[in-house]
């Protein structure tokens, strides 16, 4: 009995240990799964590259489905990361091989236009919609390869480097984006991306650098939106976002000095171009003084600056009257006195702050009617234009210029004014001659005082050695030398800026339209919350109406300005920009 009951016992446990290991083994096994999928999930954490999901098209019976998917993942976020690959072979393009598309979700969708041979009416509709906002590096460049090659509209591209130049952020290529903004190292060796794109099977490495370059677009894009909104999620305030960068959408990204690389074959080397980013000189001191000028009376003409009130003094044309404020009264009739809101404008101190956010620390002039167009106004509409001369901080000038993109390339369809000096008709040349002559008068008429004896001299000869006739140099000569014209005569030639004013003073309504276009542009595009009081977009229509009731404009003078001139010749959608039309008479 002995001998049985110990076995009888083993045989009993047999079962519970059976089941306690079997226990220990799940739950092993559970913890060793759970462990690899916590990892897992920390990689993706790690690395946003591990988060996509890719797919791809090669025939078109596919592409429906795949675009609904898309589709649907822009229901609440209307961004697409977007690009294009193809091959060049011995110096000539292929029509584009591969269009990539991602979703705010990750979803990246391949489509090997080489192998479909056409973009189906779902995938057109999806390109073509203005309300998905298509971003990458230079996207307008891959948009413009896709219209020619199959004829089909991108609408709503974006480049990056604009949202990173709002924020702050070095406007940089997507591989160094994608490092500073996701600090993921993209794989941008030349081999891959000069590779054969349309191959019968693309590799593995290709399918991932296709798709990593539109999944980290799209990423870069939702962190840069974070940076410019904070306080808000990038899904909740898309809409603030999307009207920030609307003035920027189908634009290409300094496109007078970038260049898009080229993708060439294997065996072609391409080194890309360094993006050049404008440096711009502050302010050392404050534009505006708030000194008052005063007329005889003691009545208040305007404000201005310290220089220009001892200017007076020392050419005895007025007196001091107070320190503080700095005050002169001068000792002889105005040719007019401030009269309604354009009078108060001058007379209203101005603060020294950005206009636009406020900033007090350092400053640019923004020329809100750009010097390109200004300076081919006649004299009357020249002088005064301290109106459009506004102080902005250094990130809100950047904006601002680069907002101005889009007003200039509607005024190029508009008028027929090629920019960006793309001219079938060669510039005229610098006479060097004549230049040296105008400099040296410009120099005499300016610094006389100043400049040694010699070296005056010196400069009175070339005037001399120019007119011939003369002996002796006088103010006159001096004068017509400094406005003589230094280039071969050209009448063919013709500037942006030029053919522009051109146009609207015959064309459009007057000059008087132009300054509206610009002003109302920098108003829809910037925003600006601290503008000088009495600020307004008709301020030289009102300022030139006044000085007509007192006799100092000329007709000719009026209807160049457009205040009495009617309005013909163009179109309701040729004169909006920025979605404002331009008033007509």
């Amino acid at each position: 009995m002995s001998n049985v009951k110990p076995n009888s016992l083993s045989n009993s446990l047999t079962p519970a240990k059976s089941a306690l290991l079997a226990g220990a083994g799940i739950g092993l096994l559970f913890m060793v799964v759970k462990r690899q999928h916590l990892l897992n999930y920390w990689n993706r954490f790690q690395n946003p590259l591990k988060r996509k999901r890719i797919v791809l098209i090669q025939n078109i019976n596919d592409c429906q489905n795949v675009v609904n998917i898309l589709k649907s993942h822009c229901s609440d976020y209307k961004v697409l990361g977007f690009d294009c690959e193809w091959v060049t072979v011995s110096g000539s393009r292929r029509p584009v091989a591969l269009l990539q598309l991602c979703s705010n979700r990750g979803y990246c969708a391949l489509f090997r236009l080489c192998c479909i041979r056409q973009i189906p009416k779902s995938l057109r509709d999806l390109l073509a919609d203005e309300e998905v906002i298509k971003v990458g590096v230079d996207p307008a460049y891959d948009a413009q390869k896709l219209a020619q090659d199959y004829g089909v509209g991108v609408a709503s591209t974006f480049d990056l480097r604009y949202l990173a130049t709002m924020v702050g952020r070095k406007p940089e290529g997507l591989a160094k984006l994608s490092l500073s903004v996701l600090k993921v190292t993209l794989d941008k060796h030349w081999r891959l991306s000069c590779s054969n794109w349309e191959a019968k099977d693309l590799t593995e490495k290709q399918i991932e650098y296709a798709a990593n370059d539109a999944f980290v677009a799209v990423e870069i894009f939702k962190i840069l939106a974070r940076e410019f909104k904070p306080r808000l999620s990038w899904l909740s305030d898309f809409t603030t976002i999307k009207c920030r960068i609307e003035p920027f959408l189908e634009l290409q990204f300094n496109s007078n000095v970038s260049q898009k690389r080229s993708k060439a074959t294997v065996n072609k080397s391409v080194t890309p171009n360094k993006t050049q980013i404008r440096k711009f000189s502050t302010l050392s001191k404050a534009l505006y003084d708030n000194c008052l000028l005063q007329a005889p009376d003691g009545e208040l003409l305007c404000t201005i600056d310290k220089r220009k009130a001892e200017w007076y003094l020392q050419q005895q044309l007025g007196m001091k009257i107070e320190s503080e404020p700095f005050t002169v009264r001068l000792n002889f009739e105005p040719a007019s006195r401030a009269i309604g809101e354009v009078g108060r404008y001058y007379q209203t101190p101005k603060e020294n702050r950005c206009v636009v956010c406020g900033e007090r620390n350092a400053f640019v002039r923004k020329n809100i009617v750009p010097k390109e167009y200004r300076k081919h106004f006649p004299v009357l509409l020249k002088s005064h234009t301290s109106h459009d001369v506004l102080l902005l901080c250094p990130k809100c000038h950047q904006i601002s210029n680069i907002s101005d993109f889009k007003v200039r390339n509607k005024l190029s369809e508009m008028c027929d004014a090629p920019y960006n000096n793309q001219h079938k008709v060669p510039k005229p040349a610098e006479l060097t001659e004549l230049r040296q002559v105008k400099m040296a008068a410009r120099a005499l008429l300016n610094h006389a005082e100043q400049i040694p004896l010699e070296r005056r001299k010196y400069l009175e000869t070339l005037i001399l050695n120019h007119f011939k006739d003369s002996e002796d140099i006088n103010w006159d000569m001096i004068r017509e030398a400094s406005e003589l014209h230094t280039r071969e005569p050209n009448e063919n030639y013709c500037t942006h800026g030029e053919k522009v004013v051109q146009k609207f003073k015959t064309d459009f309504g007057g000059l008087k339209e132009l300054e509206k276009l610009w002003r109302q542009h920098f108003l829809n595009t910037m925003k600006p919350k601290y503008l000088p009081p009495l600020w307004d977009v008709n301020h030289n229509a009102n300022r030139l109406q006044i000085r007509a009731t007192q006799g100092r404009v000329t007709e000719e003078d009026m209807l160049v300005a457009g205040v009495r001139a009617t309005q013909g010749g163009v179109t309701e959608e040729d004169m909006l920009v920025d979605g404002v039309p331009l008033q007509k008479d």
